[in-house]
């Protein structure tokens, strides 16, 4: 009896220890080893621990399903850019605030300005820090990691977060292109490194009195050490600076020593990779043996493919050999979905042979297998194109680089380069296209009657036979792709619908839980088998899909006529053929226009200048009196000047065109900078007459217009005076009517001009009796402000969204993107419309990237992605909503930050 109330005193007392124990740990005041334990181990397991934890995993299951491009030197690191972030920010939105609460409540001494404070001795705490400028930079928040970073850097000076601190400050500057400030931070970093390996090299015989107040106490003055793998990011780090500075050099120097310092086998493999990718664009074949490495360190699946097949057309074999391994490879089921890319690598083995038509078939053969990846069909297009541009089949080329831009993703590097050659070359094989029809129809217009119907008949025949020719390339290949397709569907039958080994997670998942089944076994098809299947065929023969069939001398075009080729007859082609004068005139000009004109972009654009010299000539052997003829003499003197052979082109222009620039030129080489000179002047005096008019004065202006008029007729301002003139006539005559000649003058002497353009629209006002030269300038160009310190944004609804449920859906994703900005969502009635409206924003730039963050986002905003959105100040909303100006700020928006 007496040993049990003995022993329920001793619970009570210790029970009542644990409670004062917990409640004096509590304070943060106190700098006693009881509070520091615990607010110490708070602050690495509450905070820390899972923040690092959840931004851990948020970027495994990132770089799961990341899709890098493995034709560019992959980052150093990847983390996501400007079109995934959104999609972890929950999770680096939720470690900011686990780290944030931790250093609030635990930091000791408490402090209302973390930046005011002079010592903490709380540890952790630092790394909570470290944690939040981390996730900041993830984010891609970089002016507040680096606010942070410095922090770090500047008050934990006695503790070995210090150095992460200034190395994620490099990090952040470099990715900001702070290349000045990211160099002298590498410097710093590297300048205490020497200092601790100095302390270390010393000896010190002495032991200072303040050591006894412990190892991270300021007062001691000692530096600490650098943490064991600080020498692998930090080598890590500067690679990255070297890539930034485009010192490819430096960067292998600096990631063969990360990858001595790596621990983890993804580390290295990524390493490895990266080292291989940059020999490999030394052509130096040692690359072969990092892409073994990345191989053997069990590199993601995307990844040892793109090291396989590098691996095989970098190195010293034999073409022959590299050939062998990528077939080998093209064989293997698991590499069945990357067969286009094997291909490409083909092609590129050939090219070094050098074999070209080999090559081309391989380009042809990558492009059929790329279904599903439009970027290395479009690839593949450009490579033919730039083949066919090597050997001048320039109308080749144009189709190639039209199919490359028409597949390849806006985002790939050469993009805007292949849509500018299709383009340009667009161009002249337009023009060559016209020369060859017309050549053919007016071939046909010479003919007999009875010659031209039979000629006519065995065109039908020839056309007829191309597209039955066609029908079936068309069938064939439909049915290649069908076989190819079903052969997918079947390849990824036991997977659903996305190709198992295209999913690195699903991928080591199922790995592991094999290994746990069936322990480590050789990998080999349908080892579980004793009979075992036939494999998949998977050499599919396909025909030269980039093989590019004309029919020759074509007479009709399909688009006009609109008549099934296997309905056509003779009579339905005679509209094209030029039996007229008249229609034979016109054919001659559409032909020598054309021709000119393919002249011109094979000098100017192609630098082609004997296939331009081809085009000019037979413009001057046409012997038809044309615009054309004068400058295809004179490009065919430039071209040969100096070679002997331009003398006759000389003669041609002096005796036919003596009175043109051209032949003014061969008079006087000064000619056209006396003429540049003589239109300057023109243009100040046009100008003065332009402020005239605007100024009032109008019977100046009309004086001065008719002077040009009627005796300066080489005045190259001639056409903008008659327009000049017509203006101030308007302004002065209250019948309109009088301005009619002046106008008519100039439609006619000038009908393709702008100034034309605008004559007529000048006639159809006085005709239809519409008032002129009313001042229409807006009451509301200064309705609206620029400057503010609060924004809005503002989502139109359609007919079909309901105000509160699209309230709502806005609301879940503020809160599960935007958790750290305190924005407000409220639905509104504008006229007949309905809005949300999002507040409260601290700049114009922070409320755009919150549009871009939402458009392109689907979680929650998806149906609202296509919605009219813009955001607008707290001013500016009040006029627009008080005097009803919707339409206007649409204006002054689209003016201002469009």
């Amino acid at each position: 009896m007496y040993k049990l109330q003995f022993r329920s005193i001793g619970i009570s007392i210790y029970l009542m220890l644990v409670i004062l124990f917990v409640f004096s740990a509590c304070s943060t005041e106190k700098n006693t080893f009881i509070n520091r334990a615990y607010h110490s181990t708070t602050a690495k397991y509450n905070g820390y621990f899972n923040a690092k934890e959840l931004i851990r995993i948020g970027l495994i299951e990132y770089r799961e399903k990341a899709r890098e491009d493995f034709t560019e030197i992959l980052p150093v690191e990847l983390y996501p850019n400007e079109e995934d972030v959104t999609s972890i920010y929950p999770i680096v939105d939720t470690a900011i605030v686990k780290c944030q609460k931790v250093i609030t409540k635990h930091s000791m001494p408490t402090s209302s300005q973390p930046m005011l404070k002079k010592d903490e001795h709380a540890k952790w705490i630092d790394y909570n820090w470290l944690m939040i400028g981390q996730a900041n930079y993830i984010r891609r928040d970089y002016e507040k990691a680096l606010k942070t970073f410095e922090y770090v850097g500047k008050f934990y000076t006695d503790k070995p977060s210090k150095y992460w601190g200034e190395l994620w400050k490099m990090k952040t500057e470099i990715v900001t292109n702070d290349l000045t400030n990211a160099t002298r931070t590498m410097q710093k970093i590297e300048q205490l490194k020497l200092s601790v390996e100095n302390d270390k090299d010393k000896k010190d015989t002495k032991k200072s009195k303040s050591s006894k107040k412990g190892k991270n106490s300021k007062k001691t003055g000692k530096t600490p050490d650098f943490p064991k793998n600080f020498d692998f990011e930090f080598a890590k780090t500067k690679a990255m600076l070297a890539f930034k500075k485009n010192d490819n050099k430096e960067a292998l120097e600096q990631l063969k020593f990360a990858l001595s310092k790596a621990k983890k086998k993804g580390d290295k493999a990524r390493l490895n990779f990266i080292i291989a990718q940059l020999l490999q664009q030394q052509d130096n074949p040692e690359a072969r043996e990092y892409y073994t490495a990345a191989i053997k360190k069990n590199a993601p699946f995307e990844m040892m493919f793109n090291a396989k097949i590098n691996r095989a057309i970098v190195s010293d074999l034999a073409g022959d050999q590299m050939i062998k391994e990528l077939i080998s490879l093209s064989k293997e089921e698991r590499y069945f979905e990357f067969r286009d890319q094997i291909y490409y690598s083909m092609a590129q083995v050939e090219l070094k042979r050098p074999d070209r038509k080999q090559a081309k078939y391989y380009l042809s053969r990558s492009a059929f297998y790329s279904i599903n990846n439009p970027r290395q069909k479009g690839i593949s297009y450009e490579k033919l194109g730039d083949m066919a541009l090597e050997d001048k089949h320039y109308v080749e080329a144009q189709r190639y680089y039209d199919s490359s831009a028409q597949v390849v993703p806006e985002t790939y590097v050469n993009y805007e380069i292949i849509k500018k050659k299709a383009e340009k070359l667009s161009e002249l094989v337009k023009n060559i296209e016209i020369v060859e029809f017309e050549d053919s129809v007016q071939h046909i217009a010479g003919l007999g009657e009875k010659e031209r119907e039979v000629f006519l008949k065995n065109v039908i025949k020839k056309l007829q036979k191309d597209e039955q020719e066609r029908k079936e390339r068309e069938a064939a290949k439909a049915e290649q792709l069908r076989k190819l397709q079903q052969t997918y569907e079947k390849q990824n039958s036991k997977t659903g619908s996305k190709f198992y080994f295209s999913n690195t997670k699903t991928m080591q998942e199922g790995l592991e839980d094999f290994k746990r089944s069936w322990g480590q076994r050789e990998n080999t098809d349908y080892w579980r088998l004793t009979n075992k299947p036939n494999r998949v065929d998977i050499n599919i023969p396909i025909a030269d899909t980039a093989s590019i069939s004309d029919s020759a001398n074509i007479v009709v075009s399909q688009s006009q006529k609109n008549i099934p080729v296997a309905e056509l007859s003779p009579s339905d082609l005679m509209g094209d053929i030029p039996l007229t004068d008249s229609a034979l005139v016109a054919s001659n000009e559409r032909l020598l226009a054309a021709l000119f004109n393919a002249g011109r972009i094979y000098k100017d654009q192609l630098s082609e200048d004997q296939l331009a010299a081809t085009q000019f000539q037979r413009v001057i052997d046409k012997n038809i009196e044309n615009k054309h003829n004068v400058v295809s003499a004179f490009q065919l003197y430039k071209i040969y000047e100096g070679t002997g052979k331009e003398q006759p082109y000389r003669e041609y222009i002096l005796n036919n065109y003596p009175n043109s620039d051209y032949a003014n030129y061969l008079r006087d080489p000064d000619y056209f900078i006396k003429k540049k000179e003589r239109d300057e002047l023109a243009l100040q005096d046009y100008l003065r007459s332009v402020t005239r008019y605007e100024q009032g004065l109008y019977y100046p202006v009309i004086i001065k217009a008719d002077k040009v008029i009627e005796e300066e007729l080489d005045n190259r301002f001639r056409e903008q005076y008659m327009l000049l003139k017509a203006m101030a006539m308007g302004r002065i005559n209250s019948d309109k009517t009088t301005l009619l000649p002046v106008l008519n003058q100039l439609i006619e002497e000038f009908p393709e001009s702008e100034s034309a353009a605008r004559a007529k629209e000048l006639i159809d006002y006085i005709t239809n009796g519409i008032p002129m030269f009313e001042d229409n300038a807006s009451a509301n160009d200064n309705l609206f402000s620029l400057d503010s310190k609060e924004y809005y944004v503002i989502i139109f609804l359609k007919e079909n969204q309901t105000v509160n449920t699209s309230a709502n859906n806005i609301s879940m994703f503020n809160k599960e993107y935007f958790s750290r900005i305190d924005l407000s969502t409220s639905p509104q009635i504008y006229d007949k419309f309905n809005y949300i409206l999002v507040k409260t924003f601290n700049s114009s730039g922070e409320a755009e990237s919150y549009i871009k963050d939402l458009q392109r986002t689907p979680k929650h905003v998806k149906d609202y992605q296509s919605n009219e959105i813009f955001f607008i100040s707290k001013e500016n909303i009040k006029i627009m909503l008080q005097q009803q100006k919707l339409d206007e700020y649409r204006i002054f928006f689209q003016s201002n930050f469009m």
